[in-house]
C-alpha cells in the first residue's frame, strides 16, 4: 500500500510538473504576443507622427528631430526582439548588425549599404554599425526594403531569432511595410561616429500621446460626433497609446523585479557584513587581550634584560682586569705575528716572481707550441711536397731501369754482333794464310811449270787467272776488314758511352738509395702521423657516433610524448588489462605505460644521472644502438 501511494504521489508530482510547464509556456507565449503587439504599435505610432510632421511642417528632417530619434530606437527594439546568441569561431554574437551581414550577397543595395557602414571611420562596436546601418537606409529611402529582402527569407532569420520574435513571425513583413512609410520623407543626417556607440535610453512617446489627444479633441470640436472617419482614427491612436503604455508599464516591472533582486541581494551583503563585523570585534577583543599578554611579557623580560646587563658590566670589569695583565703577552705575540708577516710577505713577493716567470715561461711555451704547430703544418707541407718529389724520383727511376734494360740489351745485342765479326776476322785470316799457302804452292808449281812450261802452259793461265781472282778477293777483304775495324772502333765507343752511362746509374742508384732511405724516414713520420691521425678518426668517429646516438635520443625524447595514465587500460606491450595485482609503470624512455613483467628493464639514459625504468623494446633497441 505504501509503495502504491508513492508511486500514485510521483505521477501526481509529474502531471503537476507537466501543468506547471504547460501553463508557463503559455504565459511566455502570451507575453511575447504583447511584445510584438506593442512593439508593432509603437512603430506604427512613431512612423504616424513622422509622416503628420513632415506633411504639418513640410521640410526635411534632421537626425537631431526627436521623433526620428525614436522612431530609430523603436526599429533597433524591433530588430532586437527574440535575438539568439549565436556562436562563432570569435566569440558569441548578439547584435543585430550579424544579421544584416548575414543578408549581404540578398542584393546590391543591400551590400553597397553595408560596405558604406564598414567604410565609416570612428566606429568601434557592432551595435555602432547597425545604428549607422538604420540611418543609411532612412537617408537611402531603402530601410523598407531591406526589412522586405529580410523577412521574405525566413529560414535565414530562424538562425538569428527565436520562433515566436517579431521579425520571423508575419508581423515583420507588416512592420516593412510600415517603414515603407518612411520612403515619403526627406532627410539630411550628420553620421558621428561617437553617438553610434554610446548607450540610447528608453522610448519617450509623450510627445505622441500628446498631439493624439490634441487632435482627437481637436476632430471633435470642429468635426463633430458623426464624423466616422475621426471616430476610427482617434479610436486607432487611442488603441496605439494603450499599447505603448502597457509596453511602458510592463518595463517599468521588470525594472521593479529587478530592484527588488538587487535589494534582497543588498540585505543579504548586509547580514554577511554585519556577521563579519561582529567576527572583526570578537578578533579586535583578541588582540587586545593579545596585546596585554605581550605587554606582561615585555615588562618580565625588560626586568631580565636590566639583571642580565648588570651581569654583564661586572664580567666586562673582571675581563678588563684581565686584559691589562695579559697585555704585554699579547704586545710580544703581536711582535711575533709581525715579523712572521714581514716573513710572509717576503715569501709571497718571491712567489709572485716566481709566478711572473711562470707566466712569461707559460707564454714562452704558448708562443713554442705556436711555432711548433707552424712547424708541423710546414712540415706537413714539405712532405706534401716530398711525395711529389718521391713520386716525381719513382717516375725517373722507372724511366732509367727501362733505359738501362734498353741499353743492356743493346749491349748484349753489340757483343752478339761483336763476337760474329771476330768470327769471321779468324775465319778470313784461315782464309787468308790459306791463300799464301796456296801462293807458295803457285809458286812452285810455276817453278816447276818453267821447267815443264810447254807442259803446264795452259795450267798457267788457269793459275793466273784464280790469281787475280784471289786478289780481287783479298782486296775486298781487306776492305771488309776496314770496314769492320770501323764498326768496332764505333762499338767501342758506344761501350765507352754506356760505361759512362752505367757510372751514371750508379750514382743515380747512389742517389736512390738515399732518397730510398729519406723515403724510409719519411715514411715512418707518415706511419707515425697517420697512426696519430687513425686514433684521431677513432675518437672523432666514436664522438660522432656519441653525438649520433645524443641527436637520436633527443629525437626519441622529442618525439616520445609521456601518455597520462588515466587514459590508459591495458599494457601496451602485452595487452593485459591493469587491476590491483597488475599495476601501471611509465618507462623514461618512451613515455609509454606497460605492466611490470614487461618494463623490468633499467639502464642510464642520457637525460637521467641514474638507471631508470624502461620497457623490453626500448632496452632491446638501446642496448643494439650501443653494442653497434
Amino acid at each position: 500500500m505504501a509503495a502504491s501511494g508513492e508511486g500514485e504521489w510521483a505521477s501526481s508530482r509529474e502531471d503537476g510538473d507537466t501543468i506547471i510547464l504547460s501553463v508557463e509556456g503559455e504565459r511566455e507565449a502570451k507575453h511575447r504576443l504583447v511584445e510584438r503587439t506593442n512593439i508593432l504599435g509603437i512603430v506604427n505610432i512613431v512612423v504616424k507622427g513622422l509622416m503628420e510632421t513632415s506633411m504639418q511642417q513640410g521640410k526635411t528632417l534632421n537626425d537631431a528631430h526627436p521623433q526620428l530619434q525614436q522612431c530609430l530606437v523603436a526599429v533597433e527594439q524591433a530588430l532586437k526582439h527574440g535575438l539568439r546568441t549565436k556562436r562563432s569561431m570569435l566569440g558569441q554574437k548578439k547584435s543585430f548588425w550579424a544579421v544584416v551581414e548575414g543578408f549581404e550577397k540578398m542584393s546590391t543595395d543591400f551590400s553597397e549599404s553595408i560596405s558604406n557602414v564598414r567604410g565609416l571611420p570612428g566606429i568601434k562596436t557592432a551595435v555602432g554599425r547597425g545604428r549607422a546601418w538604420l540611418r543609411f537606409g532612412v537617408m537611402q529611402k531603402k530601410l523598407g526594403d531591406y526589412f522586405r529582402t529580410m523577412t521574405d527569407n525566413k529560414t535565414k532569420l530562424r538562425e538569428w531569432y527565436e520562433e515566436d520574435s517579431i521579425m520571423v513571425r508575419d508581423e515583420g513583413q507588416v512592420l516593412a511595410g510600415l517603414l515603407m512609410g518612411l520612403n515619403a520623407i526627406d532627410y539630411n543626417m550628420t553620421l558621428s561616429a561617437e553617438e553610434f556607440d554610446k548607450s540610447v535610453g528608453p522610448l519617450d512617446l509623450s510627445g505622441f500621446l500628446r498631439d493624439g489627444n490634441c487632435g482627437i479633441s481637436g476632430g471633435s470640436a470642429s468635426r463633430g460626433a458623426g464624423d466616422e472617419e475621426g471616430g476610427e482614427s482617434g479610436l486607432a491612436q487611442l488603441l496605439d497609446q494603450k499599447a505603448y503604455l502597457e509596453e511602458h508599464n510592463r518595463k517599468l516591472e521588470l525594472s521593479l523585479e529587478k530592484v527588488q533582486t538587487r535589494l534582497s541581494v543588498a540585505e543579504c551583503s548586509v547580514g554577511q557584513l554585519e556577521e563579519r563585523v561582529r567576527e572583526e570585534e570578537e578578533e579586535v577583543g583578541r588582540l587586545r587581550q593579545e596585546r596585554d599578554d605581550l605587554r606582561e611579557m615585555n615588562e618580565r623580560s625588560s626586568a631580565e634584560l636590566r639583571r642580565a646587563l648588570e651581569n654583564l658590566q661586572d664580567d666586562q670589569k673582571a675581563e678588563l682586569e684581565t686584559y691589562v695583565q695579559t697585555r704585554a703577552g699579547l704586545n710580544d705575540l703581536y711582535s711575533a705575528t709581525q715579523r712572521n708577516l714581514d716573513t710572509e710577505s717576503r715569501r709571497r713577493s718571491q712567489l709572485e716572481q716566481e709566478l711572473e716567470l711562470l707566466k712569461t715561461s707559460r707564454t714562452e711555451k704558448e708562443t713554442a707550441m705556436l711555432l711548433l704547430e707552424k712547424s708541423v703544418h710546414e712540415k706537413q707541407d714539405t712532405i706534401v711536397g716530398l711525395r711529389r718529389q718521391l713520386e716525381e724520383v719513382k717516375t725517373a727511376n722507372l724511366k732509367m731501369t727501362s733505359q738501362l734494360k734498353t741499353t743492356q740489351e743493346t749491349h748484349q745485342r753489340d757483343s752478339l754482333k761483336i763476337r760474329g765479326i771476330e768470327n769471321k776476322l779468324s775465319q778470313t785470316t784461315a782464309n787468308l794464310k790459306k791463300a799464301d799457302k796456296d801462293l807458295q804452292e803457285v809458286r812452285s808449281s810455276l817453278r816447276e811449270s818453267e821447267k815443264t812450261s810447254s807442259e803446264l802452259g795452259q795450267k798457267l793461265q788457269e793459275v793466273q787467272l784464280a790469281r787475280s781472282s784471289a786478289e780481287q778477293d783479298l782486296s775486298i777483304e781487306k776492305q771488309w776488314r776496314a770496314s769492320l775495324q770501323m764498326e768496332i772502333q764505333r762499338e767501342k765507343d758506344r761501350v765507352v758511352e754506356l760505361t759512362n752511362e752505367l757510372k751514371k746509374a750508379r750514382v743515380i742508384k747512389k742517389e736512390h738509395a738515399e732518397l730510398q732511405e729519406k723515403y724510409a724516414c719519411l715514411q715512418e713520420t707518415v706511419s707515425e702521423q697517420e697512426i696519430a691521425l687513425v686514433e684521431m678518426g677513432k675518437q672523432l668517429s666514436i664522438a660522432q657516433e656519441k653525438l649520433s646516438d645524443m641527436r637520436q635520443v633527443s629525437a626519441v625524447m622529442k618525439d616520445s610524448v609521456w601518455v597520462d595514465d588515466k587514459d590508459i587500460a591495458e599494457c601496451q606491450f602485452c595487452q593485459n588489462g591493469f587491476s590491483v595485482a597488475r599495476r601501471k609503470h611509465h618507462c623514461r624512455h618512451c613515455g609509454g605505460v606497460f605492466c611490470n613483467s614487461c618494463s623490468d628493464n633499467s639502464l642510464q639514459l642520457a637525460s637521467s644521472s641514474k638507471p631508470v625504468r624502461v620497457c623490453d623494446t626500448c632496452y632491446t633497441m638501446l642496448l643494439e644502438r650501443a653494442s653497434s
